[in-house]
């Protein structure tokens, strides 16, 4: 017999709405693990699965689950790796793999570890400061930027021009949050392909040149918006239609977005959980041994990516639920990664844990950065408490988070120190 429902399971699982982090949204995904973790949703015409088990399936069969039909759910625009049918994939993730090298990434932590430094040192004697506007949005931000070949003094309109992309994910039909975003898009693209422009007469050791050099040989083109995608809430432009059909543009836009969002997030959203969980965060000072598992403790905890969607294949059963070709199904990262079935006390936060979490994903599709993020968040995690070991918040009010069904997006952290 089913427990108690929560008081609304009729609701927008593609809108920004329930994704605020609230104790309704987990008591809800708690609920549809426990009672119907594989759920049909009418009012999203999509399939919900909470469940660590199913997610895992489901992201390990690219046979019976693609990604090629749309990883966003309800995206207008087609996306380079997230979006990739799997031969298409692999190609890709080759082709940028020697960007993301464990080599390439122990040679960037010295001047990461660097910037993280500088960062924390021009606000410590301040005493208090925004968390995420001073350390956690910079950082990743230059790093990323950097790997594409992108110069510092840019790193202000990049910072503006990713949060305006990724405003629109989840608001397809909100005119205002679209068109900003589309704006930020173009202006973004025009600037990405004027920097690849000259990258072809002088080609450098960075991402831009990698992927100039793959458009010029060919192995990165155009590509049509499919006619079963939606188009959004406002009139595409003909230049944002054709920027977005450009392959070597939206890897940008992919590697922008994925790059500096997620970091920033689990970076803020670990020192959110050092700052509540004061016992675990002293006994990470006093055993620095446990970094490591710290580290994948606080992304198992936070999920920064919340959702990632697959289209159905071939008619399959999943959890003794029948689904058909062409319907869209819904991997909910946070609530796997709480499955008591796969973590004790899910909801408490243990440094020791060292889970095997799915906030990277899982199988073919597993994140390309992820170790780089687990970089950048150790240094930023090692660093921090080692010059602010008694953070916390100034002020009773903790992070100020912005809904969204993608990202957990912490937009403001103010603390003292």
């Amino acid at each position: 017999m089913l427990e108690t429902a929560p008081p609304d399971l009729f609701v927008n699982w593609l809108g920004p709405e329930i994704w605020n982090d609230s104790p309704e949204m987990y008591g809800r995904l708690c609920w549809l693990r426990k009672n119907d973790p594989v759920h049909w949703s009418e009012q999203s015409r999509i399939w919900v699965l909470t469940r660590y088990d199913d997610v895992d399936y489901v992201s390990k069969h690219q046979e019976l689950f693609t990604s090629g039909r749309g990883s966003i759910a309800g995206a207008p625009l087609k996306l380079p790796l997230l979006d990739d049918e799997i031969e298409i994939h692999k190609i890709h993730r080759k082709m940028l793999g020697r960007g993301f090298t464990p080599k390439r990434v122990n040679a960037l932590e010295k001047n990461f570890r660097r910037l993280t430094q500088k960062a924390i040192l021009e606000v410590l004697w301040d005493g208090q400061c925004d968390f995420v506007e001073k350390i956690s949005v910079p950082l990743p931000l230059l790093l990323i930027a950097n790997l594409i070949g992108i110069p510092e003094d840019k790193y202000p309109e990049l910072h503006q021009w990713s949060d305006d992309m990724i405003l629109g994910v989840g608001s397809f039909n909100d005119p205002t949050a679209m068109e900003r975003s589309q704006h930020g898009f173009v202006e973004f693209a025009r600037y990405i392909n004027d920097l690849a422009e000259q990258r072809k007469k002088d080609p450098q050791d960075d991402l831009i040149s990698l992927l100039v050099g793959a458009k010029e040989r060919g192995d990165l083109g155009t590509y049509d918006v499919p006619e079963h995608r939606p188009r959004g809430a406002i009139q595409e432009t003909e230049e944002s239609l054709a920027l977005g059909s450009d392959e070597m543009t939206m890897f940008f836009v992919v590697l922008l977005v994925a790059g500096n969002e997620t970091t920033r997030n689990a970076i803020s959203g670990g020192i959110q959980l050092l700052i509540e969980n004061r016992d675990e965060r002293m006994k990470l000072i006093q055993h620095p041994e446990l970094l490591e598992s710290a580290v994948e403790e606080m992304i198992r905890h936070v999920t920064p990516v919340r959702t990632f969607a697959r289209t159905v294949v071939e008619q399959t059963e999943l959890g003794g639920r029948h689904m058909y070709p062409g319907q869209k199904v819904l991997l909910v990262y946070p609530s796997a990664n709480r499955d008591a079935e796969h973590f004790d006390a899910p909801n408490d936060f243990r440094i020791d844990r060292n889970p095997e979490h799915l906030a990277f994903g899982i199988g073919e599709h597993f994140c390309l950065g992820a170790s780089l993020a687990r970089m950048e968040t150790r240094v930023v995690i090692e660093e921090v408490l080692r010059r602010m070991p008694q953070i916390e918040y100034d002020g009773i009010e903790g992070p100020t988070i912005e809904p969204g069904p993608l990202v957990r997006s912490i937009m403001s952290m103010k603390v003292k120190y």
